[in-house]
């Protein structure tokens, strides 16, 4: 299965300013945590794509919370960023 990660920094107004989206494949998933093996990064300065490149690393996010409504699952890695999965 294929996720995606996000990480942002925002203005105070709530714009994200910087941000990254790291594309990636899931190797193992239960309740607690996600590992995940990265292949393709890209950065995003105030919505314009500035950089882009290829990866290779393999992380873990952990459960971090649901959402209000618990529909989706937040996993997070202090590197990273967060991953949302619909339940």
């Amino acid at each position: 299965m294929m996720v995606q990660v996000h990480k942002g920094s925002n203005s105070a107004g709530g714009v994200f300013i910087h941000e990254t989206f790291i594309t990636g494949n899931i190797i193992k998933f239960n309740a607690k945590s996600i590992r995940v093996h990265m292949f393709h990064i890209k950065y995003l300065t105030n919505g314009e794509l500035t950089r882009e490149n290829s990866m290779n690393e393999t992380a873990t996010f952990s459960f971090w919370k649901s959402s209000a409504d618990g529909t989706t699952s937040i996993y997070k890695n202090p590197k990273y960023g967060i991953i949302k999965v619909l339940r």
